[in-house]
């Protein structure tokens, strides 16, 4: 094998005593050396994990990767390995295509793959679809199909007089971008991002997710060649995984880095029609966000806050679409199901969908709750009505930071939500509909706006016993029947 001899042996030597401490993968390991060796081949740590352990970190990932013997002959490897003495617990062949083994094993939740050395190319729709070659493959062809040099450094392992040991191996300047903290494409970036284009946003995402990164500057104009043509074939799901990925490691950094890209209005086409400093607000929103709550946000405030200002644009709409048909009566007129209807967001529904966003209809909500609490001014009985949205949920912090982090990016005047629900805490309600049913009101909905009325009574002070509510109560029913 051609080796890359411009690794420090101080590299080799930190890998080396960082996979030595973990007692049980170093026993596997040389017991499945001593067996691939002895078969004529190599065996090789790939990928993320020999990055964390060159740094110092602790890697978590274990892939290992074998050249030099065929599909059959792995599995008679692998076979042969003595699994009570080593912890395995099962062997499991993902596909002879790939040729990829997951291992399970006593000593980690996390299951060790393996795999033989490869080349593969893209050839089916969405990037699923591969024709791979593993005949004739050494560890530098496997190496070169990865794609940042970060993740192309390997560990081969060598038996000396029956004792494990070996060095990590760089065939294309990967200990060298780790230095210089840059994400490079392995080789020509732009055929890495053509074999696969949810490269550019894991070039994205590991920039994030790696404090002081920028991506080196031909892989950069490869993403911004390569994104129009090519990210579309992408299925939305993975596209969405990746996108939530990098929001959660630096939301801020990600939407700048997604604009300045052009990848951006490729996944949100919408944000075209939305307001010019849309972009700004979502960063800005992002960045109130993570000072009221820290990092990492929660999966639905990060996706919920992409749709923010395309959900409240469509709220304007149906609240001034509903005005003109009640001839400029507007929400003060409306009782809680007519309301209930006029901020449903079914446009927005419709591209949260699109995006695959994880539990879609929580966020929608969430986007239907943020205009219902933007628009409560307008309607009766507000104390009650904002108790009664937070209620809804199991916790009211997302909620109330989304509803924060929207004002001030939009420049309002923050409404103190936080303080009704404090006073509605400190107030119990003194009605309930089993009572109102002793007292002859009928159930339906006249029934559930009388509560509602009593309980903005309550809230606001102007009634604190069960016998002013009842009385509050009655002459509601009475101007009711009127």
């Amino acid at each position: 094998m051609n080796r890359s001899d411009a690794v420090p042996r101080d590299i080799s030597a930190r890998v080396l005593r960082a996979l030595r401490r973990r007692k049980p993968l170093w026993r596997l390991l040389g017991t499945f050396c001593r067996a691939v060796d002895k078969a004529g081949g190599e065996l090789h740590l790939a990928g993320g994990i020999v990055r964390d352990l060159a740094e110092g970190k602790p890697g978590n990932d274990i892939d290992l990767m074998v050249a030099g013997v065929g599909f059959e002959r792995l599995d008679a490897i692998l076979r042969s390995l003595p699994a009570r003495t080593l912890g395995i617990r099962r062997i499991l062949p993902v596909g002879k295509a790939f040729a990829v083994y997951k291992v399970r094993t006593s000593w980690t939740e996390v299951e060790l793959d393996v795999a033989l050395a490869r080349t593969e190319r893209s050839t089916g729709p969405g990037h699923r679809q591969f024709r791979v070659r593993t005949r004739n493959v050494e560890a530098r062809d496997d190496a070169g199909r990865r794609d940042f040099t970060i993740n192309s450094i390997l560990f081969s392992f060598r038996m000396e007089k029956g004792r494990l040991t070996g060095a990590v191996v760089d065939f294309f300047g990967g200990l060298a971008d780790l230095r210089r903290k840059v994400i490079r494409g392995v080789g020509n970036p732009e055929d890495r991002f053509r074999e696969d284009p949810l490269r550019m946003l894991r070039a994205i995402r590991q920039k994030n997710e790696r404090k002081g990164y920028s991506i080196e500057r031909k892989t950069w104009a490869a993403i911004r060649r390569v994104a129009p043509g090519f990210l579309r074939t992408i299925p939305g799901e993975r596209v969405i995984n990746e996108l939530l990925r990098s929001l959660s490691a630096d939301p801020v950094r990600t939407v700048e880095d997604l604009r300045r890209a052009g990848i951006l209005p490729l996944i949100l086409p919408e944000i075209r029609g939305m307001r010019k400093d849309a972009v700004a607000r979502i960063k800005r929103r992002y960045a109130v966000l993570e000072k009221l709550l820290g990092r990492p946000l929660p999966e639905s405030l990060l996706a919920a806050n992409l749709l923010v200002d395309y959900a409240e644009a469509e709220c304007r709409r149906r609240i001034r679409d509903a005005g003109r048909k009640m001839h400029g009566r507007g929400l003060m007129s409306m009782g809680g199901g007519q309301e209930g209807l006029l901020f449903r967001l079914p446009r927005t529904d419709g591209i949260a969908r699109r995006l695959n966003l994880p539990r879609v209809r929580s966020v929608v909500r969430m986007l239907e709750d943020l205009g219902r609490l933007h628009h409560i001014r307008r309607a009766k009985n507000r104390r009650a009505r904002v108790e009664a949205i937070f209620g809804r949920w199991e916790t009211t912090e997302p909620l109330l930071a989304l509803g924060e982090a929207a004002t001030r990016a939009a420049g309002r005047k923050a409404a103190r939500f936080l303080d009704v629900l404090c006073v509605a805490a400190r107030r119990p309600p003194l009605l309930s509909g089993r009572r109102l049913l002793e007292m002859g009101i009928p159930a339906g909905p006249g029934m559930e706006a009388i509560l509602e009325e009593v309980r903005e009574a309550t809230l606001s002070g102007n009634i604190a016993t069960a016998g002013e509510a009842e009385d509050l109560a009655l002459r509601i029913f009475r101007r009711h029947r009127r």
